[in-house]
């Protein structure tokens, strides 16, 4: 099998990673890629979010399958564009993937298949957003409707601060907000069947002590060992499969990657945002765990083959820290990721990475390095992640030196 990975983040290195490792991918081409990429697969010009550019590479290297990584392209129609042409591709089509393209159209899904979320109110104007605010309270959360990176959720309890980030985003949905703690799960759908994979936990405010503003993302660890017992199983009951039903009886069947961003809270499991596809940087530990092929099960999602994938496999126990060795500055030289790779249960993605003119590598975004570190149990892996992280230097480079601190210790200290 001939992949095409679409994206050049943290995400699709990952993504690269476990389909290289996978004996049935016998080529492997990502676009565009970044240099850590290179070393694994071969890179490709592209505009992600062109679906005429996408097919044309996906024709011109042979693709038996295209993977699509991030959401911009879903929501452009890529996915319909490259079916259209005949070739196999994993990730919704532009009608599917509005679930995350639109908070409000996410709610309308949501409300109509009964799945469990919190009540909200979708606002064009500053009178409708003023009387949701009152309704609601504080803590406020204000989320933009479209596409926003990650970045457009914000939640205060300083109504200015609503209010400015409502102005700011036009359109947005204003609801109630969730208490307890966070959790995402992925599915893989291929418009019928659904294959659930690894809980995760990601970290986004971009603070220790979850302080500052919402990221795309800090770091992320799995498995949960404070997770309730067959977390993963209840939410394709209450969650996935409706929300997958849903969409297939509006004549938009779901088929690619299903993310459901979830709050545990007192009174059940409440859904806080769908996406249509990996997340960043969950994708990064729930792919390390994966001991099955991944190449043959995106080609079953993309196909409507997953009935007959049989149950997953997974390696034992694992955390990644995301490292943000860097700011939105781009250009600063990155140095120590050899040695940083040389430490035992860990290595480095690159997320946001280029080359210079003088052929050094340097940042190229502002999440730049996932160290990922893997062990035995929640604190082996932690200690990996951090000391190969600290062998990594730049100007001005920072990180979270607290990503799943307290469920390493709560799991070493035991019942």
């Amino acid at each position: 099998m001939r992949v095409l990975v679409i994206g050049s983040g943290g995400r699709e290195h990952a993504l690269a990673r476990a389909l290289a490792r996978d004996g049935d991918v016998t080529a492997l081409h990502v676009a565009p890629g970044n240099p850590g990429i290179a070393k694994i697969a071969e890179i490709h010009p592209v505009t992600p979010a062109d679906p005429a550019s996408v097919t044309a590479l996906a024709a011109r290297t042979g693709a038996d399958l295209v993977v699509i990584g991030p959401e911009a392209p879903l929501v452009a129609g890529v996915a319909d564009a490259v079916r259209a042409a005949g070739i196999s591709c994993f990730g919704p089509s532009r009608a599917a993937a509005m679930i995350e393209g639109s908070k409000s159209f996410a709610k309308q899904v949501m409300s109509a298949a009964g799945i469990p979320t919190a009540a909200a109110r979708t606002c064009a104007t500053a009178a409708e957003v003023g009387r949701a605010l009152d309704e609601f309270g504080s803590p406020y959360v204000v989320k933009a409707d479209g596409l926003a990176a990650g970045k457009g959720v914000v939640v205060t309890g300083e109504r200015r601060q609503a209010e400015a980030h409502a102005q700011g985003c036009g359109t947005v949905v204003i609801e109630q907000f969730l208490d307890g703690p966070e959790v995402s799960v992925f599915a893989l759908a291929d418009g019928e069947a659904v294959v659930p994979l690894l809980p995760a936990q990601d970290f986004k405010r971009a603070y220790d002590g979850d302080a500052g503003p919402n990221t795309g993302g800090m770091g992320a660890y799995a498995p949960l060992p404070w997770a309730p017992p067959g977390l993963a199983e209840q939410v394709l009951g209450t969650v996935i499969r409706p929300a997958v039903a849903e969409l297939r009886r509006r004549g938009t069947p779901y088929a690619g990657l299903l993310y459901a961003g979830l709050a545990l809270t007192a009174g059940g499991i409440r859904v806080v945002e769908f996406n249509a596809r990996f997340g960043d940087p969950e994708t990064q530990v729930v792919l390390d765990r994966l001991a099955t092929p991944l190449g043959g099960l995106l080609r079953a999602a993309a196909d409507g083959g997953l009935a007959g994938a049989g149950p997953l496999r997974w390696a034992p126990g694992v955390l990644a820290a995301e490292g943000y060795p860097g700011t939105p500055v781009t250009g600063d030289d990155i140095e120590g990721i050899e040695d940083s790779q040389r430490t035992a249960g860990a290595y480095v993605l690159h997320a946001g990475t280029a080359v210079s003119a003088a052929g050094n590598l340097v940042s190229g975004g502002g999440r730049v390095l996932d160290v990922v570190g893997t062990g035995a149990d929640l604190a082996q892996a932690r200690a990996a992640a951090y000391r190969a992280i600290a062998k990594i230097r730049m100007r001005g480079g920072w990180y979270r030196r607290d990503i799943a601190e307290r469920a390493a210790a709560a799991a070493s200290a035991g019942p």
